[in-house]
């Protein structure tokens, strides 16, 4: 009963707030689109921290210093289903009902240019027991879209790898290679990625993913 009371003092209020707003729902959504981008972000810190770090437990990567273009494209695939969308991908399912808190363009390259203001920081990386040397040759491969410097090309949507989260980075080509990423019809981008995660072995893939993480941001 106590709930049902507080639903039906909301309702009550939402409906006195009409002729402010025109609609009570309007309203919010009025207030979202003005949010700077350090509001809209406040819905994010929960995983990936005040200022972007990331959360190895919550396997929430560090985003801060990322560039715009990247962070607002993520957030349109999150929210159409092209990423996040099958069934294994734990993270992905996680994050897809929180990207939908900035759903439109405006919020999403709002809150996009927000984190690519934030001061980017590698954290300590995580992967053991790794051969440098052997995943600087396999990375080699991706220097046609990453950069030499793993430093990404915008025009092929390639995301800039340096210095990411060497788990993360790991994680992901695995998600790659087994169709977690990059398998959805439609998905102009991720296919192409899922094909070249396929020529990294297995037993490479943890290599790569330290070697990109020393590369300076």
């Amino acid at each position: 009963m106590r709930v049902a009371s507080q639903y039906l003092r909301a309702a009550v209020v939402c409906l006195a707030a009409l002729p402010l707003t025109t609609a009570c729902g309007s309203g919010i959504v009025a207030s979202r689109e003005a949010a700077s981008g350090a509001e809209l972000y406040q819905s994010c810190e929960s995983c990936h921290g005040p200022a972007g770090g990331g959360d190895l437990v919550q396997h929430a990567p560090a985003i801060a210093g990322l560039p715009a273009w990247y962070v607002a494209s993520q957030l349109e695939r999150f929210q159409t289903g092209l990423r996040g969308k099958h069934p294994d991908d734990v993270e992905g399912l996680r994050m897809r009902p929180m990207s939908l808190q900035v759903n439109s363009q405006t919020q999403r390259e709002t809150v996009a240019a927000y984190v690519a203001s934030l001061p980017s920081a590698a954290n300590a990386p995580r992967l053991k027991d790794v051969d440098l040397t052997r995943g600087e040759e396999t990375f080699a491969m991706c220097v046609a879209c990453h950069g030499m410097k793993g430093e990404g090309t915008e025009a092929l949507n390639a995301p800039p790898l340096a210095g990411l989260d060497d788990w993360y980075v790991a994680l992901q080509l695995r998600k790659f290679r087994s169709g977690i990423r990059g398998s959805v019809p439609g998905d102009g981008i991720g296919p192409t990625m899922a094909a070249m995660s396929m020529a990294v072995p297995p037993e490479v893939i943890e290599d790569v993913a330290a070697y990109v993480h020393t590369l300076p941001r």
